[in-house]
């Protein structure tokens, strides 16, 4: 869709649920541009703690994919600079915006001036999906869930979604 602004989408996979014990061990920025993908930053990262094995049997993720990728203290610069004063988008931000935050935080960095676009509140507030996951949306959308669970992947959906997402509200306001 050529009318979407410059986007810039997000996905992390974590060691865990709770941003404040649990670590990132892959990100993905995907950089949108007129509708075309622009970009791409997509990396496993050493967590520096343990993956536990039922989040590893999630995402596929294991310690021996990690051990040789880089610390987020690598990679936060250009991290930031790929992001910083974008519009971010995100499903589920209020999962992996803190994450981002914090391990931004540990490298002394911020956030600053970021617009975030959330498709799972479009879904909730706009839309009665059967579960508003992210692969369940796909589903419904029959857009490509192969991968799911992986950083990159969950990005692509995501951003597939929005166009559907914002397709369907475009015709709705007709």
């Amino acid at each position: 869709m050529k009318d979407i602004p410059e986007l810039v989408v997000l996905d992390v996979e974590t060691t865990g649920l709770d941003p404040e014990k649990d670590r990132i061990v892959e990100i993905a920025l995907i950089s949108i541009k007129n509708g075309e993908i622009e970009d791409k930053f997509v990396t496993l990262v050493n967590p520096e703690v343990e993956i536990p094995l039922d989040v590893s049997s999630i995402h596929g993720i294991t310690p021996v994919d990690t051990k040789d990728a880089p610390f987020f203290r690598d990679i936060a610069g250009k991290v930031l600079n790929i992001i910083n004063k974008k519009t971010l988008l995100v499903h589920n931000a209020d999962f992996d915006i803190p994450f981002l935050k914090k391990e931004l935080r540990l490298c002394g960095l911020e956030l600053s001036g970021i617009k975030i676009i959330d498709t799972l509140a479009i879904a909730r507030n706009h839309f009665c999906f059967p579960s508003n996951s992210l692969s369940n949306i796909a589903a419904y959308y029959k857009i490509d869930t192969s991968g799911s669970h992986r950083a990159e992947a969950d990005a692509m959906m995501t951003y597939k979604i929005y166009c559907k997402l914002l397709e369907e509200l475009t015709k709705r306001r007709g």
